[in-house]
């Protein structure tokens, strides 16, 4: 059963789903911001926790009062703050995919009596990775500002996976005709049945993503210094198929920074969405160590 709410908070009105009995379980969506990601790995692991899933500010079924004004992550982990208190709950479990795990970083760091234990699945910090890798992100600001948010979306959904991406969103004019493609799928799509409505949704979130959201994602930095201190059990994920490609690399840098151990899950960057089934067994596996006394974990 899936207890439904809608959340006021700060400036927002948030969509919140809540399943299951246990310890409680937050998980924090990245890019996209929508609960949905989540929705099967959160029905394979309501037997044993009480999961809630939310969608962020300003993506797909939660609205934002100003969607004019970019991301800030404190506003974000105030509203994951929200999320709980809605639900009477002082701290819990959490677990971040992406720009999800920046936000549980910043969680952790700010508010240490919330978060039991944190679990941040290739969270990109781009200050830690190579020349290489930040020049991809000055090329989607370009993109973004030149041609709109659907082609520098495009661009952007093709590199987080693999090592190079087709020689069609290299060109200016495949770049504008794929994204108008896309924009009309999405379009189209709202009215299929529900996957595809729920497809359409997730898309729905590209321009606020790529013109709201992306650059302040791109720009944050942790607290290494509270996190240090913290006594937070700390564990990254990377995705076993993405481990070498930048989302990958960037979680074995936090790791490296903060002298965290490092968990392989199955797929690649959206693991949970590839593979949910496997992705949570890895995942039960990984909070069970972390609500151990003296967790342990192993490549």
């Amino acid at each position: 059963m899936i207890q439904t709410d809608m959340i006021r908070t700060d400036g927002a009105s948030l969509y919140c789903e809540r399943r299951g009995n246990g310890p409680a379980l937050l998980m924090i969506s990245g890019g996209g911001g929508d609960a949905g990601y989540y929705s099967q790995v959160a029905e394979a692991l309501a037997d044993d926790y009480t999961v809630l899933t939310y969608d962020r500010r300003g993506n797909s079924r939660s609205t934002v009062d100003d969607r004019s004004a970019p991301l800030r992550m404190a506003e974000q982990s105030a509203d994951a703050l929200a999320v709980l208190a809605h639900h009477q709950l002082t701290s819990a479990l959490v677990f971040g995919g992406s720009g999800g795990a920046l936000i549980g970083l910043d969680l952790a760091a700010r508010h240490r009596d919330v978060v039991e234990g944190l679990i941040a699945h290739e969270p990109p910090v781009f200050s830690l990775l190579s020349a290489g890798d930040r020049a991809l992100i000055d090329e989607l600001d370009e993109i973004t500002r030149r041609e709109g948010p659907w082609p520098s979306y495009l661009r952007f959904m093709t590199t987080i996976d693999r090592a190079d991406s087709p020689a069609v969103v290299h060109n200016r004019v495949g770049r504008r005709l794929l994204g108008g493609a896309m924009r009309v799928g999405q379009r189209l799509a709202a009215y299929g049945p529900r996957p595809l409505r729920e497809v359409s949704r997730f898309m729905g979130n590209a321009e606020y993503l790529m013109t709201r959201e992306f650059a302040p994602f791109v720009a944050f930095e942790p607290d290494y210094d509270a996190l240090t201190v913290s006594e937070i059990p700390i564990v990254i994920g990377v995705g076993v198929e993405s481990r070498a490609y930048y989302p990958g690399r960037g979680g074995d840098a936090v790791a490296a920074r903060l002298g965290l151990p490092v968990v392989e899950f199955p797929g690649a960057h959206a693991g949970y969405t590839q593979h949910p089934a496997a992705f949570a067994t890895t995942l039960r596996a990984v909070l069970s160590q972390l609500c151990q006394p003296t967790p342990q974990f192993g490549e």
